[in-house]
């Protein structure tokens, strides 16, 4: 995948339409241009395999949602945008783009759109409905006003999914013409007086208008929204000020979000001049009075039949979406459904190890109260390869490190096995090998290991790290970065900082750092985005998933390890090791230096077996290797998640081949199968199930927490202050800006609940309706 194809996929799942332009150019391929503008992922692969180094068109205005301040700079035109705008404030801080002459895209949001303008100010267009402008990382080609050519790049940190657009500024609204034709006036009977008349027909009307005004909104133009529906009532049907007042106070502000707090002085004043505003500034469209006559307003709209007309768009919707051939349907849901069988066949067989692998997982699977197979043999795969660590090594120098990721539900059973085997590291006498259950600094794990060069660290909730991964922060990228470290030094001397003091460096010989972390989807995926996939991070992680939510074990008990268990991993930990005193120590020192004149040392490995892998299981890793290299040809993004592939499974061989025997162990190729499809089952989930959360928008992602949360709460609906409070990990701006487009794409439903809203999803509100109309 280029990388120009990449970018236009991620900012069509961000909602972006997109298209191409001609390669180094500004100018469409497609034959209506910016009207060809899709979000279609198919259709955008299409064009740039057509087209590879095609540049990025994106269709400004309602179409993506955008609108787009275009400043220009141009020294051999004399032209500077920045200069021409000196007479007005700074603009508001937004998502940006740098242009290749030194100009600037910023990007913003609005309900109330901005009118085209070239030439807004000398150097500065608007650009809303119709127009476009090319995105990063677009390149153009030498030109007359551009003569190196040059690329265009978002602003650091600024890329859409990292910085939202933020609300388009007034100031720089260019003027609205003046309507060119005039609107016949309402004729209303002589000497009414309509601003004094306060009839049951005039508040039915402005009940009826108030009705269908969308309701303000704070951060979604919710001055303008108030200030609209004051008009219908100054203009549209002339109330006197304080009659509209009465009206918007009753009618209109309770379904504001948030309301106006009309017993605050500051607040009721704001209210007050919208609709002194609304007088002095009437429609330029609407003659006086345009509500007075209007049979759409002669009666205020009833909720079952906006209700009825809602529900049927909504299923008619759906039906049109979900229209496909019927046939094609039924062999997609055919092969569908043989994938689905054929991985829980795989799955069964995966978890069923045998050996002393196998032993472990069907002991903690025994005594769980909710058994999650395959979150076990992740965690065992991981405590073995410490307990094994610096004691065998393959052929090949390879080591038994893992690091293991155990992803399921909150008290779904994904602490279970940790537990499990915290207690046989008692029973077995190796507490030794754990380490901590967090992870402090990168200091703090290098000196644990340092002491200990052979450790576990079952860690509780690891997806914090991860997100804080995702932060950029210094001190939770030294911890990654060590881990990377450690990871590929297990065969060879790992050396710690540099320090200033003479002799403080620490220094660790064929380090065995393994790794069982435990996170919840949610929290995994959060904190991961493609730069942590690129890097390599991920591709040294086995992630272990399960979406299963198994019931409760009533009859499982928390029983000790079998003697034979135990005996095994107490024969396997003191090899190498021991005992004087009570103590357990290494016989293997070397000396690495001195510190005030004493000698200091390093633990080093015993002498360690080597598993030796038969031709046959070779062929099955090569095998293995070559059907990776294939796939990563297929799937560029993946590439370096297979690359690790052969690696990983050769260590899980490794592993497999200990526990089966302790005293003379190989790699057999019944062995290197088992080893190989499990990393193949591991990889196709992790790109099944984790990759495409982590491609999807943060937008996206907000938007469907706040989907999950509304349906949660079913036919009872669910009240805004409960989105409010739960959702603090956004600001109200934002917030309300997600509700707002979930509502405008019928995801969700709401309704006046008092002074808030309550919300539905579509199907918990069509059988909440149904429930209504069953009762009348």
């Amino acid at each position: 995948m280029t990388n120009l194809l990449k970018y236009a996929i991620w900012y069509a799942a961000f909602g972006w339409r997109i298209f191409p332009l001609q390669p180094g150019k500004k100018q469409p391929i497609t034959s209506h241009g910016v009207k060809d503008a899709t979000t279609d992922e198919a259709q955008i692969r299409a064009w740039w395999e057509k087209w590879p180094k095609a540049n990025i068109g994106l269709a400004c205005g309602g179409a993506s949602g955008v609108y787009v301040i275009d400043i220009d700079v141009n020294a051999d035109k004399g032209i500077d945008g920045f200069s021409s705008l000196k007479e007005f404030p700074s603009l508001p801080p937004t998502t940006f783009q740098h242009t290749p002459r030194g100009g600037l895209h910023a990007f913003y949001y609005t309900d109330n759109p901005p009118a085209n303008k070239n030439n807004f100010r000398p150097g500065v267009d608007i650009r809303g409905d119709g127009y476009y402008v090319v995105l990063a990382p677009s390149v153009l080609d030498p030109y007359d006003g551009c003569p190196e050519g040059g690329e265009y790049k978002w602003g650091e940190d600024n890329l859409p999914w990292e910085c939202e657009p933020v609300e388009y500024p007034d100031f720089m609204r260019p003027t609205k013409p003046a309507a060119k034709q005039e609107v016949s006036p309402v004729n209303i009977a002589p000497g009414t007086d309509t601003r004094m008349r306060y009839s049951n027909d005039i508040c039915r009307r402005a009940s009826c208008w108030l009705a269908r005004c969308d309701p303000a909104v704070q951060g979604q133009g919710g001055h303008d929204k108030l200030f609209w529906a004051a008009q219908g009532m100054v203009s549209g049907l002339q109330l006197s000020d304080s009659q509209a007042y009465s009206l918007l106070a009753s009618e209109y502000n309770p379904r504001c979000v948030p309301p106006w707090d009309l017993g605050n002085q500051r607040d009721e004043k704001d209210f007050r001049r919208k609709i002194t505003e609304a007088r002095k500034n009437p429609p330029r469209d609407k003659p006086l009075g345009w509500l007075l006559n209007d049979p759409d307003y002669a009666q205020a709209p009833g909720v079952e039949i906006d209700t009825a007309k809602l529900i049927a768009n909504h299923i008619e919707k759906t039906h049109q979406e979900a229209a496909v051939d019927s046939c094609d349907y039924r062999i997609k849901k055919e092969a569908q459904d043989r994938d689905e069988a054929a991985r829980a066949r795989e799955l069964e067989f995966l978890i069923q190890p045998t050996g002393l692998l196998g032993e472990i997982c069907s002991w903690i699977n025994a005594t769980s109260m909710r058994p999650q197979p395959f979150l076990t043999l992740g965690c065992t795969l991981a405590f073995l390869g410490a307990l094994y660590g610096r004691k065998i090594k393959d052929a090949n120098d390879g080591r038994t490190n893992l690091y293991c990721m155990g992803v399921a539900q909150s008290s779904a059973g994904k602490n279970n096995a940790p537990k499990r085997i915290r207690r046989l590291c008692m029973y077995a006498d190796c507490i030794d090998l754990l380490g901590g259950d967090n992870f402090a600094s990168d200091s703090a794990i290098e000196l644990r290991v340092a002491k200990r060069p052979a450790t576990i660290f079952l860690v509780d909730e690891i997806g914090h790290l991860m997100a804080h991964l995702k932060s950029g922060s210094p001190h939770h990228t030294q911890i990654v970065s060590l881990l990377m470290r450690l990871y590929s030094t297990a065969s060879d001397i790992y050396l710690g900082k540099e320090y200033a003091e003479e002799g403080k460096q620490r220094t660790i010989i064929e380090p065995c750092c393994c790794i069982y972390g435990m996170a919840t989807p949610e929290r995994f995926t959060d904190g991961i985005s493609p730069k942590e996939i690129q890097d390599g991070w991920l591709s040294r992680c086995l992630m272990f998933h399960s979406d299963e939510y198994p019931p409760k074990n009533r009859g499982a008990r928390p029983v000790p390890p079998p003697e034979s268990i135990v005996t095994q991993c107490a024969e396997w930990w003191k090899r190498g090791n021991g005992e004087t005193d009570g103590h357990t120590y290494s016989q293997f020192q070397v000396k690495t230096g001195e510190l005030d004149g004493a000698p200091q040392f390093a633990e080093a490995p015993p002498q360690q077996i080597v598993v030796e892998a038969t031709p046959e299981a070779e062929r099955v890793f090569i095998k293995f290797d070559d059907t990776l290299t294939e796939f990563s040809r297929i799937n560029n993004d993946a590439a370096v998640m297979y690359a690790k592939g052969e690696e990983n499974a050769r260590r899980v061989a490794l592993i497999c081949a200990a526990s089966e025997n302790a005293s003379k162990p190989e790699i057999t190729a019944s062995i290197a199968d088992y080893a190989c499809r499990l990393i193949q089952f591991l990889l196709d989930s992790f790109l099944r199930v984790v990759v495409p959360e982590i491609a999807e928008s943060q937008i996206g992602k907000n938007k469907r927490r706040i989907v999950a949360m509304i349906n949660k709460c079913g036919v009872a609906g669910c009240r805004h202050r409960k989105i409010t409070r739960k959702t603090q990990w956004t600001d109200q701006r934002s917030r309300n800006n997600l509700i707002g487009d979930l509502l405008e794409a019928e995801e969700i439903f709401r309704e006046p609940d008092g002074r808030t809203f309550r919300y539905w999803t579509p199907e918990h509100y069509i059988a909440l309706k149904a429930r209504e109309a069953t009762k009348e």
